[in-house]
């Protein structure tokens, strides 16, 4: 009896993978037709504007999807035909002419690009009879207002992209339809100043959020709710003076480049005990890393490049030196283009376990406080700016010996001269002295009956005058 069933079931399930196959043959048939009318309409036959179709296998069971490449045709909302051909997976329309968003008709639409277009708003309804839609670019338009219920009638949609827009606020709950929702950008929506506005309860967001960009945002503080599940977070070039301290404990990637940072606390890291990946590029004002400020284990990725203002780096910026040979997840560190000039050989255990660690342009201060750096298994691309004799030369590669310190400090070496260009000078006047006759000797001519200097008289001869 057993057996039977199971062979009803082999029967009745190859049957309906016999009637889908069916199906999606003469669906195939169809959608060639449509295919036809949608990217080669008469109008735009054998020309440039004509869209570019192709044929793919999508997942999860190898079934044909359409992929559609609209962009760059100069296309207009009128030009294009609402209902789509059927299974079609992708529409990309960017860089079009575009003033609205075209209102589609489709129930296998996947991802909708409508990038670099000239949108400047979003409208109810404008989505909502694409209920398969996954990924949304809006990106690169010129959008100023959304209405609330402008996402309304897409529940699977995970990734929403409304970056380089001009947004100044956003109404309350628009993102709540969107209830898978994974990531969202905001990036470059240059007056969208969120200060003190929690978005999660703001916007409706929902708590499978994974990832969010506000990245040139003006922002001056962020709240996040900590126990929000989201995994990277970016803050590029905004107004911060400090690290948020209400981020979610769950970060894995931070992004907190180009902001007014002047140097880096132990409270701005103290929640950051899960992130694996850390950036601090590009700081205008960064000086200085005090102790602790990255005492924490599961850091791989930490990268300081081009802050060019970063002359310091604590000795136990990284914990306590007890600690440094402790075996760390720190893989790749990166102070390329920064402003320091040595570092403490207790921070020799750390850097020797690194697979990467680029002090490309730095300008090294090559003496013997520095030696440990060349022995390092790393290639570091570090170049030596003093002494003079080796500069230029890559760390590695210049000899060990001009590694040296001098015994003296250089204001002795100045002092020694100057005490001998001192000294010099007053033997010299001491010479010049001593050769110079005393006040108290005259030098006297001798005067008198002997003397050459004698008046001398003469008589006249008294022969020739007689009288």
């Amino acid at each position: 009896m057993a057996s039977l069933e199971v062979t009803r079931d082999v029967g009745l399930t190859f049957a309906l993978l016999l009637l889908l196959g069916t199906h999606i043959v003469r669906a195939e048939i169809i959608d060639a037709e449509q295919t036809d009318s949608f990217c080669y309409p008469e109008s735009m036959k054998n020309s440039r504007r004509s869209c570019e179709c192709t044929n793919v296998s999508a997942s999860p069971w190898g079934a044909s999807a359409l992929r559609i490449d609209c962009s760059y045709k100069d296309y207009r909302v009128k030009d294009l035909s609402p209902v789509l051909p059927l299974y079609t997976d992708m529409l990309d329309l960017s860089w079009n002419n575009l003033d609205a968003v075209p209102i589609f008709n489709s129930i296998t639409l996947r991802q909708l690009n409508l990038r670099h277009n000239n949108i400047s708003q979003l409208t109810a309804g404008n989505f909502k009879e694409l209920i398969t839609l996954k990924e949304l670019y809006l990106g690169w338009n010129s959008i100023v207002q959304v209405e609330v219920s402008s996402f309304e009638g897409l529940p699977h949609l995970q990734v929403l992209d409304l970056a380089h827009n001009n947004l100044h606020t956003l109404p309350s709950q628009l993102l709540a339809p969107l209830l898978v929702l994974s990531t969202l950008d905001l990036s470059w929506n240059r007056r969208f100043n969120a200060s003190g506005v929690d978005l999660y309860s703001g916007l409706g967001l929902n708590w499978k959020l994974a990832t969010l960009r506000l990245d040139a945002c003006s922002l001056s503080e962020l709240h996040l709710p900590v126990n929000a599940p989201l995994k990277e977070l970016s803050l590029r070039r905004n107004q911060l003076k400090r690290i948020p301290n209400q981020l979610p404990e769950t970060l894995l990637r931070l992004d907190i480049s180009d902001n007014l940072l002047e140097e880096l606390l132990p409270e701005d890291t103290v929640n950051l005990t899960q992130v694996r990946q850390l950036f601090i590029e590009d700081m205008p004002l960064l000086q200085s890393v005090v102790a602790h400020a990255l005492d924490f284990d599961l850091l791989e990725t930490l990268s300081f490049q081009n802050s060019r203002q970063l002359s310091h780096l604590d000795a136990e910026a990284f914990g306590p030196t007890t600690r440094t040979s402790k075996k760390r997840a720190l893989r790749s560190l990166s102070f390329r283009g920064t402003m320091l000039r040595t570092f403490n050989s207790t921070l020799a255990p750390l850097f020797t376990q690194l697979a990467e660690l680029d002090l490309n342009g730095l300008p090294l201060q090559c003496d013997c406080e520095l030696v440990w750096l060349k022995q390092l298994p790393v290639q570091t691309k570090g170049r030596c700016y003093k002494p003079a004799r080796i500069r230029g030369m890559l760390v590695t590669s210049a000899r060990g010996d001009a590694f040296s310190c001098d015994t003296w400090p250089r204001w002795a070496y100045g002092l020694v001269v100057l005490t001998l260009i001192a000294l010099s000078a007053v033997g010299i006047y001491l010479i010049v002295m001593g050769l110079r006759p005393h006040r108290g000797v005259t030098m006297r001519r001798k005067v008198g009956a002997g003397s050459p200097y004698a008046r001398v008289t003469i008589e006249p001869n008294r022969q020739e005058n007689p009288h």
